[in-house]
C-alpha cells in the first residue's frame, strides 16, 4: 500500500523530528518525542494490544537502521533501542494524519 511505503526517511535532530516522504506523495514531520512516546516494544507497552503514550523527554535519535522493507529501528538519546517501528505505525503517528487514521491510542495496535 503506497500510504505506508516510504520513499525517503530523514532524521532531523536539529528540528527534533523525522521527515518521511511517502510513495503516495504525502510527507510527514513527526516529532521525535512523539515517536519515542509511542514506541511499540513490549518493554514500553507491556502485553496489551493498543499502543499507549509513554512520557519522555527525548529529542534526538542516535541511530536509525532499516529492517527489511517494512520497518525501521531507532536508538534514542535516552538509550532506548528495543522498538521496531513498522512504516504503518510511523504514518499513523503523523499529527497531520489524525483526521485520516484517528488518534494513535485508537489506531495503533501492537504487532507481535
Amino acid at each position: 500500500m503506497e500510504a505506508f511505503t516510504p520513499v525517503d526517511i530523514n532524521v532531523q535532530n536539529e528540528a527534533h523530528q523525522i521527515h518521511i516522504l511517502w510513495a503516495d506523495g504525502k510527507d510527514s514531520h513527526i516529532p521525535i518525542q512523539r515517536v519515542r512516546g509511542y514506541c511499540p516494544c513490549a518493554e514500553c507497552q507491556g502485553h496489551g494490544t493498543h499502543v499507549v503514550w509513554q512520557e519522555n523527554r527525548v529529542s534526538q535519535i542516535l541511530d536509525a537502521k532499516l529492517v527489511g522493507q517494512y520497518a525501521i529501528h531507532f536508538q534514542f538519546s535516552d538509550g532506548h533501542h528495543t522498538g521496531l517501528f513498522r512504516f504503518e505505525h510511523l504514518r499513523k503517528l503523523d499529527p497531520k494524519e489524525e483526521i485520516r487514521w484517528g488518534k494513535p491510542e485508537e489506531s495503533l495496535i501492537r504487532q507481535g
